[in-house]
């Protein structure tokens, strides 16, 4: 699934639509985790997206947040054949500097299968880098079952 799939799959998301939100404990206590420790800083999927014909693009400001929040960086594309592997998917979450659109995707969509989504609609920034990582996963693995 391309970036651009997936940004859609996510944009068209409607609370009706998700036939069973999960009910993966991990996923709720990671959610409440963010919740508790909020920020306060909040986003709609609808504001995630500067969408175009012909391209995504991740809203500017949003993406900012989540740096600011996180004390990490945005690599707007996963590197190769990186030496120092400061940016390996294969270095442990807590060392990461780095995270990217689909990380970024990730953390989304598994917020959208939480319930405090359902109930409201909104996606919460954490400022936890260790419960970014963790909901990220997550997202990866609803992704991989929901193609």
């Amino acid at each position: 699934m391309t970036i651009k799939e997936y940004s859609n799959k996510i944009n068209n998301l409607r609370v009706d639509e998700i036939s069973q939100f999960s009910d993966d404990t991990d996923l709720e206590n990671a959610v409440l985790k963010v919740l508790q420790d909020m920020n306060g800083n909040y986003f709609t999927i609808e504001t995630l997206f500067d969408q175009s014909a012909e391209s995504v693009i991740l809203n500017s400001e949003i993406v900012q947040l989540f740096t600011d929040c996180l004390s990490l960086l945005f690599s707007s594309e996963k590197e190769t054949g990186n030496i120092c592997f400061a940016n390996s998917s294969e270095l442990r979450p807590e060392f990461r500097q780095t995270f990217t659109a689909i990380e970024l995707l990730d953390y989304v969509y598994a917020f959208a299968y939480s319930s405090f989504y359902k109930e409201f609609q909104k996606i919460a920034i954490t400022s936890e880098a260790d419960v970014f990582w963790k909901l990220v996963k997550i997202g990866a693995g609803l992704r991989k079952e929901n193609k």
